[in-house]
């Protein structure tokens, strides 16, 4: 299958995004959540990163350039991506866990408050659990379908683990391996809050 025109992309990561935001196979993380994370960058990239969920880094708008600049730098591309395996970050809740809630719409309003307490959320970041990434992991996967980038960049074993088996390839997935499925070349590297000039000097060496 070819690369898609720029406007190809744009007309299915569209449609792509607009079934995210409708999806509720996680209903019990939807109800927490203002907007699932989706991705963004060049709709014709040539690299594209992957990280486990959007977290404190991610949100960190200078910590993602500077990680974005050390790719630039040592690949030689600005065409760039960026995703999420998971689209709804979880959160431990010790309000929600105590209440008998039957609601089944947005338990938090515009202005990120909780309508159980009326109160800022106080929902504590948690890793995502196997089914929530089971959940998640096809619209990964056809996003990375639909852009066809030359190089994936897979943060985290736990983010290469996934990908991998998704691409029907169970090895082990070990920091600084690689791989080759559908014209794409995946490279497993340190999670994004260890990621180094010397990362990318190693993701560079793979290629």
């Amino acid at each position: 299958m070819k690369k898609g025109t720029r406007e190809q992309n744009i007309k299915r990561i569209i449609d792509m995004e607009d079934r995210i935001v409708k999806c509720n196979r996680c209903q019990e993380l939807t109800q927490c959540i203002r907007r699932p994370s989706l991705g963004k960058g060049d709709l014709q990239p040539q690299l594209l990163m992957v990280f486990e969920c959007d977290n404190k880094f991610t949100k960190n708008r200078e910590a993602v350039l500077e990680l974005r600049s050390m790719l630039i730098k040592h690949l030689n591309t600005e065409k760039i991506y960026y995703t999420f395996m998971d689209r709804c970050q979880p959160k431990a809740c010790a309000v929600k866990e105590n209440t008998n809630c039957f609601m089944s719409n947005k338990l938090i309003d515009k202005e990120y408050n909780c309508l159980l307490t009326n109160q800022k959320c106080e929902g504590i970041p948690i890793k995502p659990s196997v089914d929530v990434l089971m959940n998640c992991l096809p619209y990964l996967m056809e996003e990375i379908e639909i852009l066809r980038p030359d190089y994936v960049i897979l943060f985290g074993t736990r983010v290469g683990e996934y990908v991998l088996k998704s691409c029907g390839v169970f090895d082990l997935a070990e920091v600084n391996t690689n791989f080759h499925y559908n014209g794409s070349h995946y490279i497993i590297c340190v999670d994004e809050t260890k990621f180094t000039e010397e990362s990318a000097i190693k993701i560079k060496s793979l290629l």
